[in-house]
């Protein structure tokens, strides 16, 4: 159990929600980093989506719902970011794919939505953990969430090497000063909740998950000239695990 931070989730949405101008920064495939890298790992560790239920654990506008539907999956999409899921939900209004949209805090998720319980196959949190405060109760709702033998895929920007990709521009290298210490420091939209990744293991594992498959995402070289950084060859900024539930 790592301290807690004095942020609660309320503060972490507010702080989202002061986020709102950033919305359109997201296009039909996310940004560079979930174009290049975050999403064909995602679909990797996934399989094919056709036909599953699927939950879109923190959707942000909904870019990677709309891609699993547009692979024929049943997805619910759940944000608790008011202008975030409202551009999610205009989206789907405009270009319908059947997605269903929720405005909740993943970590009350089950509590305040009972139907949620058993209810997929299958729970992708893509970039969303280290984004919260209580992660261990937004792991514990995703393990209610997902039904017996399901598949969670969760992606984190990797708390080993979290120094920006414009740090590997200016030095050619990743510093790490503190790592085994849990902290909170404000971050482009909101906050990045540090932890090591041990927690997050170590507390997958305690909510009943079993881990099957960790993957650092490493870029190619056709991808750093299109993102006009090469630190993802070298150093990866994010990692994936796919993990079922008993």
């Amino acid at each position: 159990m790592q301290p807690a931070s004095p942020l609660t989730n309320a503060d972490a949405i507010v702080a989202w929600e002061a986020g709102a101008d950033r919305v359109g920064d997201f296009d039909d495939e996310g940004d560079g980093s979930r174009r290049w890298l975050l999403t064909p790992t995602l679909f990797a560790l996934l399989g094919d989506p056709a036909g599953k239920r699927i939950l879109d654990a923190g959707c942000g506008q909904g870019y990677l719902s709309r891609l699993l539907a547009r692979r024929g999956a049943q997805v619910t999409g759940a944000e608790p970011a008011a202008p975030w899921y409202a551009a999610a939900v205009t989206r789907e209004e405009a270009d319908p794919l059947g997605i269903a949209y929720l405005q909740a805090d993943l970590s009350t998720l089950c509590a305040a939505h009972p139907q949620m319980s058993g209810a997929f196959d299958a729970i992708v949190a893509n970039m969303v953990l280290m984004d919260i405060a209580d992660y261990e109760a937004a792991i514990r709702s995703c393990a209610v969430a997902l039904r017996p033998g399901g598949v969670f895929v969760c992606t984190l920007l990797h708390p080993c090497f979290e120094e920006s990709g414009a740090a590997w521009l200016r030095k050619g290298g990743i510093e790490t000063r503190e790592y085994l210490q849990p902290y909170t420091r404000a971050q482009g939209i909101g906050y990045l909740f540090h932890r090591p990744l041990s927690a997050y293991i170590n507390t997958l594992l305690d909510a009943g998950f079993t881990l099957q498959r960790m993957v650092e995402p490493q870029l190619s070289a056709e991808g750093a000239a299109a993102f006009g950084n090469d630190r993802d060859c070298h150093v990866p900024s994010f990692v994936a695990l796919r993990l079922t539930n008993r």
